[in-house]
């Protein structure tokens, strides 16, 4: 059998504590961290990085990894969670530019029934952080 050592801070100084469902339980000596002489629980950390980029690049679905892993979806959340906790906020960098639409009209199904916004509107455009853009269209002052 392999040298022993804490699971917790890998010392090699402990003591025996008792028993725990058939095994010998340990008690380090350093840490102060109970432990028996069974292997790691867990997946492997390279493992949960390869599931974080399977999920985030690749598009592959949380519940596959976790059939791929041996382990279930939310344990493959967890680790996306954690990771992205780890990052700083993107900084928002919008800019706004002012459009005036006159009026919108739409006729549907070939009638000349109109209908519309009835008003003149300001659209204003946001650029957001990721590159995309959006319109806002609002009722134009005065009206």
């Amino acid at each position: 059998m392999a040298e022993l050592v804490c699971k917790k801070c890998g010392s090699r100084d402990y003591v025996k504590s008792g028993h725990v469902r058939g095994q010998q339980r340990y008690r380090c000596k350093g840490c102060g961290c109970q432990f028996t002489a069974t292997a790691r629980r867990g997946v492997h950390p390279a493992l949960k990085s390869l599931a974080v980029v399977l999920y985030a690049v690749c598009g592959v679905s949380l519940e596959k990894i976790g059939t791929l892993f041996g382990v279930s979806g939310v344990a493959v959340l967890k680790w996306v969670r954690s990771e992205a906790d780890k990052l700083d906020d993107p900084k928002p960098q919008a800019q706004s530019g002012i459009v005036m639409l006159d009026e919108m009209w739409h006729y549907v199904n070939g009638k000349k029934t109109r209908f519309g916004s009835g008003g003149p509107l300001t659209a204003y455009r946001v650029a957001l952080s990721d590159g995309c853009w959006v319109i806002v269209a609002m009722p134009a002052a005065g009206s």
